[in-house]
């Protein structure tokens, strides 16, 4: 059994009788988005749960996991059938209204653990209005990208990755191998006369283009190259960051 604490799996009483001890509560992002035919529509929803999982089982009652969002801000995903989003006027609404709850609550400090880099600027910007509306420090981290790109180059990856990539395919291999379709991975499928393909903006959350636009099954990267080895050592990383964050934070 997980020693991390869930609110999902908790009753209200058990939950007040140890809220005073909590000092952070993370709520992982993720998203119901294509990730070509490498890996699920669910792929960041279950990287982030996961990862907020292993992290709270190291702080215990110190630390609680909120429910997992799985719909994001994935417009650029759109023209590829199955992907669902919400506008950007409604996820950020939503931030609020879980920032509102949690702080009538009493807790004061919110870490959004997020698998899909779309979520960031979002939860970026409303960052400024929950520290004037309700006092509440509010943080959001990834689950890989720019936490490991150095130990991806390390390993010999394709420089343009960043979704449905042989890194993202790595950890899911470890976190979700269900949701790997080992039999079917692919490179991405440029398109060649995309005026965005040198631009990598894969790093930036892809907001600012359509991924049909640059790719024509909807990967970057190339996810014949993950590996569950990989996937092991960036994980450990990922946690290990996130850790040193939040050990940052609730000092």
């Amino acid at each position: 059994m997980s020693k991390a604490l869930l609110l999902e799996h908790m009753t209200w009483p058990e939950l007040d009788e140890i809220k005073d001890k909590i000092e952070l509560v993370i709520v992982p992002l993720g998203s119901t988005e294509q990730h070509g035919p490498n890996t699920t529509f669910a792929t960041d929803t279950l990287r982030a749960r996961a990862v907020a999982e292993i992290v709270g089982e190291r702080y215990g009652e110190r630390v609680l996991i909120g429910p997992t969002l799985p719909i994001g801000l994935s417009y650029h995903h759109m023209m590829f059938p199955g992907t669902i989003t919400y506008s950007l006027e409604t996820y950020i609404k939503m931030i609020r209204d879980i920032c509102y709850s949690l702080n009538r609550h009493g807790f004061k400090k919110v870490l959004f653990v997020s698998g899909h880099g779309g979520n960031k600027r979002p939860v970026q910007e409303y960052a400024t209005e929950a520290k004037r509306e309700f006092d509440m420090d509010i943080f959001i981290i990834g689950t890989g990208g720019s936490l490991v790109r150095e130990l991806s180059k390390a390993h010999g990856f394709t420089e343009f990755k960043g979704h449905a990539c042989e890194v993202e395919t790595s950890q899911m291999m470890l976190l979700a191998p269900d949701d790997v379709r080992y039999d079917k991975l692919e490179e991405a499928k440029w398109r060649p006369e995309s005026k965005y393909r040198e631009k990598g903006h894969a790093y930036d959350g892809g907001i600012f283009w359509d991924y049909r636009e640059v790719t024509e099954n909807g990967c970057l990267g190339d996810a014949r190259l993950a590996n569950l080895e990989f996937g092991k050592e960036m994980n450990e990383m990922v946690i290990s960051k996130i850790c040193e964050f939040i050990d940052h934070i609730i000092i």
